[in-house]
């Protein structure tokens, strides 16, 4: 008697785990059965890309932008064209002329920097573009990732967005046919530009009479500005940012020696 109750309760349980074992199959078939080239599947594996190479690429340009800007517009700084203060490379904008007051424009222009920082953030993205990584290609057995074709970063300046635009074709191929990108665009929030324009401003009253009314210059703009002008021996360095944040663009104006 005690040995069929015993061989019933056996036979229980191994219908309880066998139950158990087909419910968590059919619940979780998604994660552990591979999936085929779908076009869902291909939609999601681009999304995952995309994903991926706009994050690598916004990492690669935070550094770039911000030191742009501490360093007067120039990303590299050849001995004799810059100031060395507090810890940073400061760009001259402005050559001294020599027995004058004014100086000579060195005349740095938005384009110039736009192809120093696509330079910058294509070196910097070699670091984290991994289009295997970031296609997460997971139980999706059937999708085959092409690489990446001509790749090529351009840079925008704008008022108050930096672009970072990222020409290269990604291609994904499955069973349901084949997904494309060719484009990627990034905006980063920094206002380089609109701080450019003002230095600008500063660089005409430099080279045209020597200097520069920083107050006359805020009030006229609404208090929008804050400016700052420091007088390391024999030049001055001119800070600029918009009111209560934080991006800073600096350059220095070469002084004469006594």
């Amino acid at each position: 008697m005690n040995t069929k109750r015993g061989q019933v309760t056996l036979f229980v349980i191994l219908g309880i785990v066998i139950v158990a074992i087909i419910v968590l199959l059919l619940a979780f078939r998604k994660d552990i059965m591979p999936m085929t080239g779908t076009p869902e599947n291909l939609d999601k594996v681009m999304r995952n890309i995309d994903k991926g190479i706009k994050e690598c690429m916004a990492n690669s340009a935070d550094e770039p932008i911000k030191r742009i800007g501490l360093q007067g517009g120039y990303l590299s700084t050849p001995e004799g064209s810059y100031r060395r203060w507090n810890d940073n490379a400061i760009s001259y904008l402005c050559y001294n002329q020599a027995g004058k007051e004014t100086c000579t424009n060195r005349f740095l222009t938005l384009g110039n920097m736009e192809r120093q920082l696509s330079e910058a953030i294509k070196e910097n993205m070699g670091k984290c573009f991994d289009i295997e990584g970031f296609a997460d290609l997971g139980l999706i057995k059937t999708i085959e990732v092409m690489p990446v074709d001509n790749m090529d970063v351009k840079v925008i300046i704008t008022k108050d967005i930096v672009t970072v635009e990222l020409n290269a074709k990604v291609e994904v191929k499955g069973s349901g046919g084949s997904k494309v990108n060719k484009k990627f665009e990034v905006p980063i929030r920094s206002p380089l530009g609109e701080l450019y324009d003002v230095s600008q401003d500063i660089l005409d009253a430099e080279t045209a009479i020597g200097r520069f009314d920083q107050l006359t210059y805020m009030l006229a703009k609404m208090s929008r500005y804050t400016i700052y002008i420091q007088k390391p021996y024999p030049d001055k360095i001119y800070q600029i940012k918009l009111r209560e944040k934080d991006y800073i663009f600096q350059f220095a104006v070469e002084g004469e020696p006594s």
